[in-house]
């Protein structure tokens, strides 16, 4: 569901520009995926269709047993794909594989009263995908998450479409594929229609091809758990949330208490206070519609043996009590597929190896799936609610159970920053090059020059640099003006000088064919961190009486604490940690030995700032719309119309903006957020390269055709 950022130019622009056109930035896709992508995608794709919606299918065979049609087709995609693209090995997952394999073979062959092969080597075969693992970019893999969270969407319209035909019709006017489907090519032994509540003529839906509606409750639960994760859109979550409740199911609604904690932790204080009071609407209704009362009403199943709540739960525990007090059940179980079957029996994972392989293979084999889940994830929030989803409300020889780990947890990797940059450059070789030259700086100096600038850890979406970066922006119009627009300064007046050289010299090669004079925007954070705070804002003035340029300035977050820090709104102690303490000594002014201190510095500051100085800095505009160019220091909220996006966003927004996609006629060109080179995605372009530390300063030139970069150190 896109979401868009309606953007009033003319709430932007100085006065005389109210007639500015009104523009629209659409949170709807990333880059264009590669080809690459769109096999990983794919893949994905197949793996959705196996474990949701092919997962009551079965392939008869001969001897009279079946095999569940989501293992082969998974499998031949699995082999297929490497054809295409190359798959990531991990050693740790290929040797944890062998080894809890090995250990469980020699317990099954040497020490077990009796055995199945066939659930030996089922074992083998559901587990051996776990190996594989594909690199993809940041965006695709969301796009592969949001497919899935579409598709879970439509099965919660196919959940409301059961309850209002039962209401009106029958519950027996549902597609039944126990009646459409010959029994050979069905998986058995699930409750495939069951009443609300134990002798009730109203029946559970199951949204026609789930095995049984705890596992509908259980898939939409862990759409759910992706949603918050990475994506936190409210529609959705609101939409998703009823679904679980019309399931009339509990696993999925445990699923979500179990992991809740973990999944709002993860969010702003905001936005889990949005969460919650979502949450607490929807209980609200589902309070006033019953639901609790049916659920409740199981509650005493707990107490119960041979009822599916006392089975699924209690039962496990107990059965692997009783078992490790017999001290073969160490290295020694009872064989492979020799647990109890049939009825309300559903074992752990981890119990049914441990009583089958011995507990020394079920803690290796439960080990290593940890590993797989958590090494190098994605998104480890998800791979902590695929683990409790797995542990507690999974089975182990339940090809939708193990293959929904691959798909969710184990067979995509997000691609390093570099290798992306890698392929993104290779990709487009014929792209024009721009005046950027290529840093070949080694792992040493890289990592000295960054040691004092710490970059925060947001995976920015589709990320490029260099000449994919010009040749993916394209000619953004610019009104007919010559522009350029210089990344963040934090007190480096050496480089800026150097720059402005430069830019004067490309002016004069320029000199006619545009609307007005050139006009240089500076894009925020001209103070703290770098030597020269004080003495750079000078220089900004000095050059700003030049009359043949038109001198443009954005706010930035540092600019805003230092105002804040002058007007008593802040203590000063924030942002001295944040690189305050460069400015006060570029004024003249002591840093602060103590807390108390504080005071006695603003006060000096106060006095030592000149009025010029302090005119400017509070003079600073919060964003500039020039034709299909918007300049800002951090980025903008998506969905939220210009005139009402709040400053603290302006200023410091970072993971909400660069993890969320634009595709924009209007290019946002910001800084904020640092890498060692000027790097974007469709929509928007970062020219921070942290200046401060990395001797890098970046401007981009715009001119209504291709956009160039320029650099110096």
């Amino acid at each position: 569901m896109a979401r868009s950022l309606t953007l009033d130019a003319a709430s932007v622009s100085r006065p005389e520009r109210a007639d500015a056109p009104r523009v629209t930035v659409a949170d709807a896709t990333a880059t264009p995926p590669s080809f690459e992508d769109k096999v990983v995608l794919a893949m994905f794709a197949i793996g959705v269709i196996g474990v949701v919606v092919l997962q009551k299918f079965a392939w008869p065979l001969a001897g009279g047993g079946f095999v569940p049609v989501v293992l082969p087709l998974f499998a031949g995609a699995i082999a297929f794909a490497p054809i295409l693209m190359r798959p990531r090995f991990d050693p740790v997952r290929i040797g944890g594989f062998f080894l809890a394999f090995l250990v469980a073979s020699f317990s099954t062959f040497f020490l077990a009263p009796r055995y199945s092969a066939s659930s030996l080597m089922l074992f083998a075969a559901l587990y051996a995908p776990f190996v594989i693992q594909y690199e993809t970019s940041a965006a695709n893999y969301r796009r592969c998450m949001n497919l899935y969270i579409t598709v879970m969407l439509g099965f919660v319209g196919v959940t409301l479409a059961q309850h209002l035909i039962q209401l009106t019709i029958s519950w027996r006017a549902w597609p039944n594929l126990n009646l459409l489907i010959p029994a050979p090519w069905l998986v058995p032994d699930y409750n495939y229609i069951q009443p609300i509540i134990y002798g009730s003529r109203f029946m559970k839906p199951n949204a026609v091809v789930f095995l049984e509606v705890s596992l509908l409750s259980q898939f939409i639960a862990v759409a759910l758990a992706i949603e918050l994760t990475l994506f936190r859109r409210p529609i959705r979550l609101i939409v998703l949330t009823g679904g679980l409740l019309m399931t009339m199911a509990g696993t999925g609604a445990l699923l979500m208490a179990a992991t809740l904690p973990v999944l709002l932790g993860r969010l702003r204080l905001r936005n889990a206070v949005v969460m919650l009071a979502i949450l607490l609407v929807v209980c609200v209704i589902a309070f006033r519609l019953g639901w609790f009362d049916i659920v409740s009403s199981r509650m005493d199943e707990y107490k119960h043996n041979g009822t599916s709540a006392n089975m699924r739960f209690i039962l496990p525990a107990e059965r692997l009590l009783e078992f490790l007090r017999d001290p073969r059940g160490l290295i020694a179980g009872i064989g492979a597929g020799q647990i109890e079957k049939g009825g309300n029996f559903i074992w752990w994972p981890f119990v049914k190896v441990a009583i089958e392989y011995g507990l020394l293979s079920a803690i290796l084999f439960y080990g290593w799936v940890i590993y797989c889940l958590f090494h190098r994830a994605p998104d480890r929030a998800l791979a902590f609610v695929l683990l409790v989803w797995f542990s507690f409300e999974g089975t182990l020889l339940t090809a939708h159970n193990a293959l929904a780990l691959v798909v969710f947890g184990t067979l995509l990797r997000v691609a390093p920053e570099e290798a992306r940059r890698r392929r993104s450059r290779a990709a487009a070789p014929d792209a024009e090059v721009t005046e950027a030259p290529r840093r070949r700086r080694s792992e040493s100096s890289a990592a000295r020059s960054l040691a004092t600038a710490p970059s925060p850890s947001v995976e920015p979406v589709g990320d490029v640099t260099g000449e994919a970066l010009v040749s993916l922006l394209g000619t953004p119009d610019t009104g007919g003006r010559l522009i350029y627009a210089i990344g963040d300064l934090h007190g480096r007046v050496d480089l800026f000088d150097k720059l402005i050289a430069r830019i004067r010299a490309d002016i004069a090669a320029h000199p006619g064919g545009y609307e007005g004079k050139p006009m240089i925007v500076l894009l925020g954070d001209y103070i703290d961190r770098g030597p020269a705070s004080a003495q750079l804002i000078e220089r900004i003035l000095a050059l700003s009486a030049d009359e043949t340029i038109e001198w443009r300035s954005v706010l930035g977050n540092h600019e805003d604490a230092m105002v804040a820090f002058l007007d008593e709104r802040s203590s000063g102690q924030s942002w001295g940690r944040h690189g305050g303490m460069t400015t006060l000594a570029s004024y003249g002014v002591d840093a602060p030995e103590n807390a108390d201190g504080w005071a006695v510095a603003r006060e000096r500051l106060r006095a030592a700032v000149p009025p010029a100085h302090d005119a400017w800095l509070r003079g600073l505009e919060q964003h500039i719309v020039q034709g299909e160019l918007i300049f800002v220091h951090a980025g903008l909220r998506a969905g939220v119309p210009l005139d009402r996006q709040k400053l603290k966003d302006i200023l410091y927004i970072r993971e909400e903006f660069l993890s969320t996609p634009v595709d924009a006629g209007l290019l946002i060109v910001h800084g904020h957020t640092p890498q060692d080179e000027a790097y974007g995605a469709p929509g928007r372009i970062c020219l921070d390269s942290g200046a401060y530390a990395t001797g890098v300063l970046t401007a981009a030139r715009f001119d209504g055709g291709p956009v160039r970069l320029m650099t110096t150190r």
